[in-house]
């Protein structure tokens, strides 16, 4: 079972989540219990571990310094890549020459094997918490952005910009790999897969609530866009990842146990996220979108149960012959990359350890040419200068 040309990469994501209640050293647990994860699914065969950046979403994500978190799991591996999934842009979250040095720094501690996914944020909570005026929060990205690899790759640089003006400075250090490390955009409306193909990057895409024919037409949009992309970068980063909720186990039913209330609690709490933003006579500038969903939130949040998600191919749990079917849909909607999500809500430690392992066991291996390693060390092995 291989996808087209490529084979498939395995990534896993983390949310560092801490569920009520909460007890002291749970979140300590969190953090070193992910490592742990991490350290096992490298030596399974998973190519990727990424890190969220959230602020103030107590419960959901504890994961407000993912540079740090990332730098971690750089010095307890060798070969995974290590993935910002995302580092949040618009200046009040992250000044971008900050984003540049500490990327930077990250690239070299992991010895080349950083890739930087960026984004905006799209809860109230996060960009009201920091004063971001929702209406800016996109412009102020893209300035970052196309700031961002001037400064790891001229020696010195200035800007004056809409938010941002800097004088000639060199910024320190340089990134390890050349010409830099690969640049994502999360993508969790439709128009921003097109956004992403425009600027030359990566699609770093959401597979809950979307099955794997709509997950293609996104794919499709982007691939378009790629074909006439003026990159911000110095190298076109042409991979598409998909986020899913993943638990594996010897039958459905188990998986099932393991997940259901999870997975479910998880739908629920993204949906309160876009809630807000239907509430609004006007939904500020690039939120549309969401505020059109969030108007139908709650049949939406009816309908988002794990019989509909298991039924309509939006999460990946069952036993391996069934995981291994849905990633197959994904990976000819031209998905390059599953990002598995295996601690949400109250799945424990040791049933995350038992999906990772059984994933690297049963899974993986029908996705690779017979003898091929996982390709983990050539950082630009997919993109094109």
């Amino acid at each position: 079972m291989l996808t087209n040309d490529r084979a498939l990469d395995f990534g896993l994501l983390y949310e560092l989540t801490v569920p009520n209640p909460a007890e002291p050293g749970s979140e300590s647990r969190a953090y070193w219990d992910a490592i742990e994860e991490i350290r096992c699914a490298e030596r399974v065969g998973f190519t990727h571990a990424w890190a969220v950046e959230h602020h103030f979403l107590k419960q959901f994500s504890h994961s407000s310094a993912p540079e740090v978190f990332l730098s971690a799991v750089a010095q307890h591996t060798s070969e995974i890549r290590i993935g910002h999934g995302v580092v949040l842009l618009p200046h009040p979250f992250n000044h971008p020459v900050r984003v540049a040095e500490r990327a930077a720094a990250l690239d070299i501690l992991s010895r080349g094997r950083l890739e930087l996914g960026t984004g905006r944020s799209i809860t109230e909570a996060e960009l009201g918490g920091f004063t971001i005026d929702t209406g800016d929060s996109r412009p102020m990205w893209e300035e970052s952005i196309r700031l961002i690899p001037r400064l790891w790759t001229e020696d010195t640089v200035s800007h004056q910009g809409r938010y941002l003006e800097m004088p000639p400075r060199c910024v320190l250090p340089k990134p390890v790999q050349r010409p830099h490390p690969p640049l994502w955009l999360a993508c969790s409306s439709p128009a921003t897969f097109e956004v992403a193909g425009c600027y030359g990057l990566g699609a770093l895409g959401f597979g809950m609530a979307v099955s794997p024919e709509a997950f293609g037409r996104r794919v499709r949009a982007y691939r378009d866009a790629l074909s006439r992309a003026e990159p911000v970068g110095r190298a076109v980063n042409d991979n598409v990842a998909v986020f899913l909720m993943a638990a594996c186990a010897p039958t459905k039913e188990k998986a099932r146990a393991i997940s259901e209330a999870s997975f479910e609690y998880y739908m629920d709490t993204t949906m309160r996220f876009f809630l807000n933003w239907g509430s609004k006579s006007e939904p500020p500038p690039g939120y549309e979108w969401y505020a059109e969903v969030s108007r139908k939130g709650e049949d939406m949040a009816r309908r988002m149960k794990w019989d509909f998600l298991y039924e309509n191919d939006m999460i990946v749990a069952g036993d391996p012959d069934h995981v291994c079917e849905v990633i197959q849909k994904f990976a000819d909607a031209g998905v390059t990359q599953i990002l598995m999500a295996t601690t949400v809500g109250t799945i424990t430690h040791e049933q995350a350890m038992a999906t990772i392992k059984l994933v690297g066991e049963a899974v993986i291996p029908q996705f690779r040419g017979r003898g091929e390693e996982p390709c983990r060390s050539a950082s630009y092995r997919r993109t094109r200068t």
